[in-house]
């Protein structure tokens, strides 16, 4: 379990680490370094990699999330009603963290909307700990270990199923509209609030 003081200062958003670009303290350096972790794992010409360093919009996350999918389309499901066409995407959802060198994954499924060609909405998911689970291991299996590979040679640690399910029994507000008291470990490392 991660100590209360470390999960203490991931609450209040301090960026920690012990190299370079977390010995700065910049979640501006952070970001950029997590753009090059991008430009990598876009490297691999059979995945769609859709990065959002904007925090859905608006607020502030801890985290950039990186929605891969399948170029090939396996992964998509396209409905019409009228004028508007939306298309479900499942892929992985990759949370990278802005503070600390940590990350995790998760399937998840995301649409996006159009009317008459033009962009009119979308929705996406949100990962929990739990999500790993959810991945089809046989359809991904090639992918993740070539994802994994790319956040190795960046020294970001894959966090684990069991380390973000734990709740934490000691009193620590975050600031988060994507999770309720009693918190687990993942709500320390993966927050957003707007």
């Amino acid at each position: 379990m991660y100590s209360e003081e470390f999960l203490k200062q991931l609450a209040k958003d301090k960026v920690m680490g012990e190299f370079f670009p977390f010995t700065t303290g910049s979640i501006s350096e952070v970001e950029n370094y997590i753009k090059a972790i991008v430009g990598r794992i876009k490297d691999n010409y059979q995945l769609l990699v859709e990065p959002d360093f904007t925090y859905y919009g608006s607020g502030f996350g801890s985290y950039i999330t990186i929605k891969i999918s399948k170029k090939d389309g396996s992964g998509i499901k396209t409905e019409q009603y009228k004028n508007r066409l939306t298309h479900w995407t499942k892929g992985i959802l990759i949370y990278v963290s802005n503070l600390v060198p940590y990350w995790y994954y998760g399937a998840s499924e995301w649409s996006v909307s159009e009317e008459n060609g033009k962009y009119v909405g979308g929705s996406s998911g949100f990962i929990r700990s739990k999500s790993i689970d959810e991945v089809d291991a046989e359809l991904w299996r090639e992918e993740i270990e070539k994802v994994k590979g790319v956040f190795d040679i960046y020294m970001y640690s894959l966090l684990t199923k069991e380390e973000l399910a734990q709740q934490v029994d000691f009193n620590i507000g975050i600031r988060t509209v994507l999770a309720d008291k009693p918190y687990e470990v993942f709500d320390f490392f993966f927050h957003w609030s707007d």
